[in-house]
């Protein structure tokens, strides 16, 4: 199956925080990457890739809560 639909996006949040989200809410499949991070390692760059737009919508709503 493939992972299509993505986004990036900047946080603080750690990354087994917003897999927890993806896990608990997801309906299909995902994953995350890491793609950058500064030097002090409190902000990186993730990119999310979905099997369906609904899940990268209901990711994109929640995000504020991984700031």
């Amino acid at each position: 199956m493939s992972l299509r639909i993505g986004l990036k996006f900047k946080t603080s949040a750690s990354i087994l925080t917003i897999e927890n989200w993806m896990d608990a809410n997801c309906k299909g499949e995902w994953e995350v990457e890491i793609v950058s991070i500064n030097a002090n390692l409190q902000k990186k760059t993730i990119a999310a890739y979905f099997e369906t737009e609904e899940d990268r919508d209901a990711f994109k709503k929640a995000y504020s809560s991984f700031q």
